[in-house]
C-alpha cells in the first residue's frame, strides 16, 4: 500500500482535529492521486471531510476499535488482523493511507512509499507524522521544484520504503470500475415496466438504492469478518452486488431483461436523486 499526507516543516499532520492550512493545488494532487482507489483512515479523518461524508469516486474503508460501528457509504474493519485480510482482494497500489496520526504511524511499515507535501512553515500542529527523513529504511526518490501559495512554500516528495513489511498475501487486482460504483450519481435513465409484479418492483427499488447510495448504512467490522470466513472466493465487488449494496447501470438493465416478459408495457424514465423510492409509491 501507499500513504499520502501534507505536513508543515516539523512532520505535523493537523491542529485540533482539522487540517494546518489548504494548498489548492495539494488539494487537487489528493483528489487525482487517489481517485479510483481504495482509501483508509481513523474516524477522525472521515470526520473531517465536509458534512462527514466519505469521498466519492473511491472506496472508503474507516480503522476503529467501535465495536459495530457503522457509517454510512463506508466499509469499517475493527483492526490490523482484519484489515490486511481483507485487504487481500486489492492491489498494493490500489489501497492508500490518508490518516490520521494514529493509523499512519500503524501502517507505515506496510507502505511501499510516500507522498508528501512537505510545507515550509510551522502550523503549530498536535498530531503527526513520524519524520521520514530520520528514518533509515525511508528516502527521498523524487521531489518537485519548490512552489508557494500565500506565502508558504512547499513541494512534493515521494519517499520509498527499503524495508516493507510484507503483508502476507499476494493480492489481486481491484476492478478497474470498482470506484465508479461510489462516484455521486445524481441521475439516471431507464426504461420501467408497467406492472404489477411486486418482485420486480421492489428489485427495482433495492437498486436504485444501491445506485444512488453505495454501500447504505455501511458494512460493519462484524459483517467484514463474516464476508472473509464465509466468502474467500468470492471478489469483495461480487459480495456487494449480491447484497445490494451496490449497483451499476448494467444491473438495472439486467433486471430489465430478467422481467421483460411480465411487462404490459415501458417508459423511458429519468430519476433524481433523493427520489428513487418514489417510482412506485
Amino acid at each position: 500500500m501507499r500513504m499520502i499526507a501534507a505536513v508543515d516543516e516539523n512532520w505535523g499532520l493537523g491542529k485540533n482535529g482539522d487540517l494546518l492550512t489548504s494548498i489548492p493545488e495539494d488539494m487537487r494532487f489528493f483528489r487525482q492521486t487517489t481517485q479510483g482507489k481504495a482509501l483508509v483512515m481513523g474516524s477522525k479523518t472521515l470526520r473531517s471531510f465536509p458534512n462527514a461524508k466519505p469521498l466519492p469516486g473511491r472506496l472508503n474503508i474507516v480503522m476503529t476499535r467501535q465495536k459495530d460501528a457503522r457509517f454510512p457509504g463506508c466499509v469499517v474493519c475493527d483492526g490490523m488482523d482484519s484489515l490486511l485480510a481483507f485487504l487481500a482482494g486489492f492491489a498494493p497500489d490500489d489501497v492508500m493511507v490518508i490518516g490520521g496520526g494514529g493509523i499512519y504511524t500503524q501502517l507505515l511499515p506496510y507502505c511501499t512509499e510516500a507522498l508528501i507535501t512537505k510545507m515550509r512553515f510551522n502550523g503549530e500542529a498536535d498530531t503527526f507524522l513520524p519524520d521520514l527523513d530520520s528514518l533509515p529504511e525511508w528516502s527521498v526518490a523524487e521531489e518537485s521544484e519548490q512552489k508557494e501559495h500565500d506565502g508558504i512554500k512547499f513541494s512534493f516528495l515521494t519517499y520509498k520504503n527499503s524495508a516493507v513489511k510484507p503483508l502476507g498475501y499476494s493480492a489481486a487486482p481491484l476492478s478497474t470500475d470498482m470506484s465508479s460504483y461510489f462516484k455521486n450519481n445524481k441521475t439516471i435513465e431507464l426504461e420501467c415496466f408497467d406492472t404489477e409484479n411486486q418482485a420486480y418492483k421492489a428489485e427495482l427499488k433495492a437498486l436504485l438504492n444501491a445506485f444512488f447510495y453505495p454501500l447504505g448504512n455501511g458494512v460493519s467490522a462484524n459483517e467484514v469478518k463474516a464476508f472473509l470466513e464465509n466468502e474467500p472466493a468470492v471478489s469483495f465487488e461480487s459480495y456487494l452486488r449480491k447484497k445490494r449494496l451496490i449497483a451499476a447501470r448494467a444491473d438495472i438493465e439486467a433486471l430489465a431483461e430478467k422481467y421483460a416478459n411480465d411487462s404490459a408495457g415501458s417508459r423511458r424514465v429519468t430519476l433524481e436523486k433523493g427520489q428513487p423510492n418514489e417510482l412506485y409509491s
